[in-house]
């Protein structure tokens, strides 16, 4: 680009360029802050210890689930059963746990396999050259007939007073809790320090800011998360799934080469296959987590409500996790966004969830608020992907 163009460039077009370059937490940040603002503003409850603990229990199945669907949509295809699945893979592990006496490490290996084993079937099929939407949109009628199959025959499955139970009932003591959050600090401050010798290494120009800024910011949330969600019993064990499993997606994602097949994929198929990139397998491997993920989301979700029954995967889950995915910053078109926007977007979603709730709001204005936020979410990704806020000529 030439200086006279970089010159002309508009201020809103300097704006744009800047988010679609690695900025979209940043929108994302602002509207979080500006529905806590309002929910605030009338109720003073909505921010207190127990309704943010209330909040992180809530958006930890959506999290889970949206983390998935992130990988999915960075290769440039969507899932519409995973949630479906979530309720079955469920089933299977409540089965296996209550009904036939199993431990309850098998019982999640096995729904976690069934997980795996289903989405990889699908990924079969996608590559084969079907539309992934066509796949699994046929999934998700299939799998609401399998979970009639899995459950018994009176089609629910009790886990209360169960180990199942416990998956979201326990609580992490509180001085184990910081040692974790201390531990993250400590790992993340090594891995900014590694990194400013590295760029400093190959002639580079850094501050050591660099590694100082980030590094406090990342304690005063992990410590301020920890301090606020141990003010009841201890960190939920939810928490501690959605924060560790986010933590491997962000390792795969961004220092492995895994990652960079990733976004080569969903950026540029027909490149990435002639740079020697297995697309095929991409896509399979992504399918794979997806299912990976949904079963855990299930397997949390399933804990939290203390049953499985047909209904179990079902409702605005499979509509949360996608606006989740896509509202908090991943593209519909491939390519671009982070496993981050899973925890952003589950927030920004849950958050008017809770809201609505707290103040006793209808359902209605629940639906409204959300089907406005992922319009305007995918509106964005639309303009940051052209570059430019005009629609292009037809």
């Amino acid at each position: 680009m030439s200086v006279a163009t970089e010159t002309r460039r508009s201020p809103v077009g300097r704006v744009i360029e800047m988010a679609a370059g690695g900025h979209r937490s940043i929108p994302v940040l602002v509207v979080l802050a500006i529905i806590w603002t309002v929910f605030y503003s009338q109720s003073s409850a909505y921010l207190s210890f127990q309704n943010i603990t209330n909040l992180t229990l809530q958006i930890a199945t959506t999290a889970i689930l949206a983390l998935g669907v992130v990988f999915v949509l960075l290769v440039g295809e969507i899932d519409l059963s995973s949630a479906v699945l979530s309720g079955v893979c469920a089933a299977v592990a409540a089965g296996l746990c209550v009904n036939s006496g199993l431990p309850l490490p098998i019982a999640i290996g096995a729904a976690i396999l069934a997980g795996m084993v289903i989405t990889f079937i699908e990924a079969l099929v996608i590559t084969f050259g079907v539309p992934s939407l066509i796949v699994t949109l046929g999934g998700m009628v299939i799998l609401q007939g399998l979970i009639l199959v899995v459950l018994p025959p009176e089609f629910t499955v009790s886990v209360a007073g169960t180990p199942f139970a416990k998956i979201a009932s326990t609580a992490i003591p509180v001085g184990v809790s910081y040692g974790l959050a201390a531990a993250g600090t400590v790992f993340f401050a090594v891995y900014r320090l590694l990194q400013y010798r590295e760029r400093r290494s190959t002639g580079t120009r850094i501050s050591a800011t660099s590694v100082y800024v980030p590094s406090l910011l990342v304690a005063v949330v992990l410590f301020g998360g920890v301090f606020t969600l141990t003010r009841q019993r201890g960190l939920p064990m939810p928490v501690l799934i959605v924060a560790v499993m986010l933590l491997i997606a962000w390792y795969f994602t961004t220092q492995t080469r895994y990652g960079i097949h990733l976004y080569a994929v969903g950026g540029d198929r027909e490149a990435a296959q002639r740079a020697g990139v297995p697309v095929r397998r991409m896509v399979i491997y992504s399918f794979l987590i997806l299912g990976a993920c949904a079963a855990v989301a299930g397997m949390v979700d399933a804990s939290r409500q203390l049953g499985v029954s047909v209904s179990s995967g079902g409702g605005a889950l499979m509509l949360n996790a996608i606006a989740a995915a896509v509202v908090g910053g991943t593209s519909l078109f491939g390519g671009r966004g982070s496993i981050w926007s899973a925890i952003l977007g589950a927030l920004v979603i849950g958050s008017i969830s809770n809201g609505v709730q707290l103040l006793g709001l209808t359902t209605e204005v629940q639906y409204f608020a959300t089907g406005a936020v992922l319009i305007i979410a995918v509106a964005v990704d639309v303009v940051l992907t052209r570059g430019s806020i005009l629609p292009g000529r037809r």
